[in-house]
């Protein structure tokens, strides 16, 4: 038995804290960056009522406000951001994580959010360091400070290096991570090239999250607002993701994984149990949103090369809308 590998989550709200109590499990020793909810997650603990995990009660085995405070001379096998991605913010992603990363170019970095190229701006300020991307199905909701609701049994993490062709050793903190991931009680998976599983996330991403944080509707809901009319608008976001991904030489985003992943939305507008996309989640709580990164990144692509998306372009300019009124909202 090695030493237990050392974790430092950033960003610790509903999808952080299940993949702390994972990390726990696994036997590691877990560090929470959380901001938000620090004051209540210090003194209570978080609180998570699942499905898979059962009711259970949890702290981290360390919890700051920022990395600025971790301890110096803590070396870290894995700096896991689950915070959500917004390109261009300020301070930066990079420069947040950074005290936690001089001196350490054995530290992998794992960017577990959402979104299209996302990764080269950290890559580019770390560039020995192990760049591992993420791609997360878990549906779950902070219902309150440190309060976790997680209502499902689905738990995925596809895991690849970036880029694919990394060396060796990046290679294998990235296996190691799968396997700490699936022995804590999930699933996660090991990817060659990472991208494709990225942009296959995409035909849900760029859909159902920009369409419900616009509508107010769950995804089953909205498509029984205006049949066929709803149905045709994600079909025909799906599609255009379709021919961008063919565009820029992604394989295995086609017609069929798009079919297959508007299927879960018909089922569930059949069942009555639509689902709220975390953009809606984040409206509904007057939370800013990832449409920079899911949408606006995908756009400006398509444009660079020359590929149609009056559907999407659409939607984005209507979300990026409601996003810079709900920034200004927050100032006042």
């Amino acid at each position: 038995m090695g030493p237990k590998p050392h974790i430092l989550l950033f960003g610790v709200g509903s999808v952080g804290a299940i993949h702390l109590l994972q990390l726990q499990r696994a036997g590691c020793t877990v560090t929470a960056v959380c901001r938000s909810n620090y004051e209540f997650v210090k003194e209570k603990g978080f609180t998570l009522t699942s499905v898979r995990f059962g009711n259970v009660t949890y702290h981290p085995d360390h919890i700051v406000r920022s990395v600025a405070e971790c301890p110096k001379d803590t070396v870290y096998d894995y700096v896991m951001v689950t915070a959500k991605c917004f390109p261009g913010s300020k301070p930066s992603l990079a420069d947040l994580i950074r005290p936690a990363l001089i001196g350490r170019p054995e530290t992998a970095i794992v960017l577990a959010q959402n979104g299209i190229e996302i990764e080269k701006a950290i890559a580019d300020e770390f560039p020995e360091n192990p760049i591992l991307s993420g791609v997360i199905y878990l549906p779950t909701t902070q219902t309150s400070p440190g309060v976790i609701d997680y209502p499902e049994m689905l738990n995925l993490l596809e895991l690849g290096t970036y880029p694919a062709n990394a060396p060796a050793p990046h290679k294998a903190a990235a296996s190691k991570l799968v396997d700490l991931m699936n022995q804590g009680g999930g699933e996660a998976r090991l990817y060659d090239d990472i991208q494709i599983a990225r942009w296959t996330k995409l035909l849900i991403n760029t859909s159902w999250n920009p369409i419900c944080a616009l509508s107010l509707c769950s995804d089953g809901d909205f498509l029984l607002t205006s049949e066929p009319f709803a149905f045709e608008l994600v079909w025909g976001i799906m599609i255009e993701i379709v021919t961008l991904a063919k565009e820029v030489g992604i394989p295995g985003v086609d017609e069929e994984a798009a079919r297959v992943r508007l299927q879960i939305a018909t089922r569930r507008a059949k069942e009555g149990t639509g689902r709220d996309p975390s953009m809606l989640q984040d409206v509904k709580q007057a939370r800013l949103f990832e449409v920079e990164a899911i949408v606006g990144n995908t756009v400006r692509l398509a444009r660079k090369h020359a590929v149609s998306m009056p559907r999407l372009e659409t939607v984005y300019a209507l979300a990026k809308g409601r996003y810079e009124a709900l920034a200004r909202d927050r100032l006042h």
